[in-house]
């Protein structure tokens, strides 16, 4: 069965190449014309484009009620959100080793839907580590008719406290690939900014083609061509960074952070993960890949070397190292 998974991986991977190429720049063109855009931000996709049944192995398929979450002081409490309804599909694949190490969560990019992401890091799976990958609200089977900065954020923060309520005393590692990144982080500093809310903190993050600002994203994606070079101020007037972690950069919690970002990224420029990194305020390590976006583990180039960094970083904070820093100079 394992030559199942191998077909499936070629084939999608294949297919996210081609839509890595196109979504971009034909998102931001339009985007460009049209006053209030963020929610086009989120070219979601309903239907499914790999059988789970067909996967081995199976993911089991969980369904998780979105969370509020109450702000505010023990005398003036209220919700954060203006409402809580809602679920969000998940697939969960249980480590295939006799030890369990860890759980890893997975936040997706904006585009298709978990049915193409999880390719990215079930492999965590042979490694030790049980792997968690839900969609967003308006995203496959989940909830609602469409995504927005705030429902992701929500959804975010609903699968930190998922995950940790339900497997105390498991390490946590939790990923954040392009859009994905800013949601993620943007998550923790909600959690982070109630004392209450800050025992759902993971343990690691792993950042992939990360950015702070959708403004900066879309200026990025614009600036990749000549003939959309002069349309780069429409970025900042089209989409809104209320939800980006930009506006709560303070406010970032001080757990260890692994950043990847392709050299070649044509979405969103290095620079743009090189901010990110500088403005982490915990123990952080930064790994240059030679690809282009999210290429870090699907880049013929990189992916063993990305892999073996991923594991040796978690392995140095589950070990509690205090050399975060090097831990991704680990070849073993």
């Amino acid at each position: 069965m394992q030559n199942v998974n191998q077909l499936l991986m070629q084939k999608f991977e294949s297919k996210l190449s081609i839509l890595k190429g196109l979504k971009g720049i034909n998102f931001f063109i339009f985007c460009a014309f049209a006053m209030g855009c963020t929610h086009l931000l989120y070219p979601a996709i309903r239907h499914p484009f790999v059988d789970s049944t067909k996967l081995r192995p199976t993911p089991l398929q969980k369904v998780i009620p979105v969370e509020n979450f109450m702000g505010g002081g023990a005398f003036d409490a209220k919700p954060l959100f203006a409402g809580s309804d809602g679920e969000l599909h998940s697939w969960f694949f249980p480590s295939q080793t006799s030890k369990r190490r860890g759980l890893v969560l997975h936040f997706h990019g904006n585009g298709q839907n978990l049915t193409t992401h999880f390719i990215f890091f079930m492999w965590v799976i042979y490694s030790g580590y049980d792997y968690m990958i839900f969609d967003y609200r308006g995203y496959g089977a989940s909830s609602d008719d469409s995504a927005t900065p705030v429902k992701t954020v929500q959804d975010g923060m609903t699968m930190l406290k998922y995950v940790k309520d339900n497997n105390p005393g498991v390490p946590i590692i939790v990923v954040g690939q392009s859009l994905g990144s800013n949601v993620l982080v943007r998550a923790l500093q909600e959690l982070n900014t109630q004392k209450a809310l800050q025992k759902y903190l993971p343990d690691m993050v792993v950042l992939d083609s990360s950015f702070l600002s959708y403004q900066q994203a879309g200026s990025s994606v614009l600036s990749q061509s000549w003939f959309l070079y002069p349309l780069k101020p429409f970025a900042y007037l089209t989409l809104n960074d209320t939800w980006s972690a930009i506006k709560k950069i303070d406010q970032t919690p001080s757990i260890p952070a692994l950043y990847f970002h392709g050299v070649k990224d044509q979405i969103i420029r290095e620079e743009l993960g090189n901010t990110s990194f500088e403005k982490w305020p915990g123990p952080k390590a930064f790994v240059e890949v030679p690809g282009g976006h999210i290429s870090a583990f699907t880049d013929p180039e990189s992916v063993k070397t990305s892999r073996l960094q991923f594991l040796s970083c978690f392995e140095s904070v589950i070990n509690k190292s205090k050399n975060f820093a090097t831990c991704k100079e680990s070849k073993n």
